[in-house]
């Protein structure tokens, strides 16, 4: 059989730090409430937005960054190849944020007439 070498003072912190972080789930289950609330017609226009940004606007500037105008001297480097998806993620949704888009408009009457057979889940 194997028997526990942990000595009984390092146990004992074990316990006080999980007591410690159960003390602080409450207010961590609050903030979380209070980035996710907000009416129902604001929740369901942030996740059109997140459509619109990411099948529509997303896929546009990965495009335009693989142009062949990047090539030779304008290549990108090895950092720019990995982070460039997420700053065009970034960049969509700034992009659609800051635009009046039709479709997100569109989406967002169409699913909230439905609101009652409608569940959202993030």
């Amino acid at each position: 059989m194997m028997t526990s070498t942990i000595q009984p003072s390092l146990q004992t912190a074990g316990a006080d730090t999980t007591s410690r972080m159960m003390e602080r789930a409450p207010s961590f289950a609050s903030a979380i409430a209070r980035v996710g609330g907000g009416s129902r017609e604001k929740q369901i226009n942030e996740a059109a937005q997140q459509l619109v940004a990411t099948s529509l606007v997303q896929p546009i500037l990965d495009s335009m960054m693989k142009s062949h105008f990047r090539e030779g001297p304008f290549a990108p480097g090895p950092v720019e190849e990995r982070f460039m998806p997420l700053l065009n993620r970034h960049l969509s949704d700034q992009i659609v944020q800051g635009s009046n888009f039709g479709l997100v408009q569109a989406l967002t009457d169409q699913l909230t007439a439905r609101t009652g057979s409608l569940e959202l889940t993030a």
